[in-house]
C-alpha cells in the first residue's frame, strides 16, 4: 500500500465525507467533485462527437451514475489516482451511451437494433488508452485549467483577505499572464516604478506570492492524492497539459 506516515489515506477528504459524512457533508462533497470534474467532462465528450446539448445531459447523468452505484466511495487510494478513476469510468460510460443513442436511432418501429450491429459500432468507441487518446488528453487538459483557476482564485482571495493585493498583481503579470495569455512579463523595473516600490520589494512579494500559491496548489492536489509522490505527480502532468496547443 502507497502512502507515509506522513501523508496518510485518509488525505482523500471529499472521499472520505461520500463514505462517512452526513448528508449535508455529502452534498458538499459531491458539489465540490461536480464544480472541479464538469467542465473536464463536457471537454472529453465533446471530443468524443457529443453535441454540447447531449454532453450537457450527460454530465448529470454520469455524475447520478456515480451516486447511485456509489462509484467514488468505493475508490481506493492504493489502487491510483482519483482523476484516473474517474477518467476511466467516464471513457465506459460515454461508450455505453454512444451504443445507447446509436441504437436509439437505429431501432425500427417494430423491433430492437441487432447485437451484431451493436458490437460493430461498439468497436469505433474502443477503449483506447484512456490518458493518451484524443478526448483523454482533453479532460486532463481542462481538468489542468479548471484546477489552475481554482488555486489563482484562492491566491487572489487570500491575498485580498490579508491586504497584499499587490503581491497577487506582481505574481499575476510576472507568471500567469506568459503563461495564460501569452504576454511578456514586466520587468521589476518597471512594476516597482509603477507601485512605488524598490525593485527588492517587488522580488520578495514574488517569492512570498509564489510560496502561498505553491501552497495552496499543493493543498488542492491533496484532496485526492494517496502520497506526496501522487502530488508531485498530478503538478507535474498539470503543467505538462496546459503547454500542450
Amino acid at each position: 500500500m502507497r502512502g507515509t506516515s506522513s501523508f496518510p489515506l485518509t488525505q482523500w477528504t471529499q472521499l472520505g465525507k461520500l463514505r462517512t459524512g452526513d448528508d449535508s457533508e455529502r452534498r458538499g462533497a459531491m458539489s465540490t467533485l461536480y464544480q472541479l470534474y464538469r467542465r473536464p467532462i463536457l471537454a472529453f465528450l465533446g471530443a468524443r462527437g457529443f453535441s454540447q446539448e447531449r454532453a450537457e445531459d450527460l454530465v448529470q447523468d454520469f455524475f447520478l451514475h456515480a451516486i447511485t452505484h456509489r462509484l467514488f466511495e468505493k475508490a481506493d487510494a492504493a489502487r491510483g489516482r482519483f482523476r484516473s478513476l474517474i477518467l476511466t469510468a467516464l471513457q465506459h460510460y460515454a461508450a455505453n451511451s454512444h451504443r445507447h443513442d446509436q441504437a436509439q436511432r437505429r431501432m425500427p418501429p417494430g423491433g430492437f437494433v441487432s447485437a451484431d450491429e451493436l458490437r460493430e459500432e461498439g468497436g469505433k468507441t474502443a477503449m483506447l488508452g484512456v490518458e493518451h487518446d484524443p478526448a483523454g488528453k482533453a479532460f486532463t487538459k481542462s481538468w489542468a485549467q479548471t484546477l489552475l483557476g481554482r488555486v489563482v482564485k484562492a491566491l487572489e482571495d487570500e491575498c485580498a483577505k490579508t491586504g497584499r493585493q499587490a503581491h497577487f498583481d506582481i505574481f499575476r503579470r510576472s507568471i500567469l499572464a506568459p503563461i495564460l495569455d501569452a504576454v511578456a512579463a514586466p520587468s521589476q523595473r518597471e512594476m516597482a516604478s509603477e507601485l512605488g516600490i524598490t525593485e527588492k520589494e517587488v522580488a520578495n512579494r514574488l517569492v512570498t506570492a509564489r510560496r502561498a500559491y505553491q501552497r495552496l496548489l499543493r493543498a488542492e492536489i491533496a484532496e485526492y492524492a494517496s502520497s506526496e509522490e501522487d502530488v508531485e505527480a498530478e503538478i507535474r502532468d498539470l503543467f505538462a497539459a496546459l503547454r500542450e496547443v
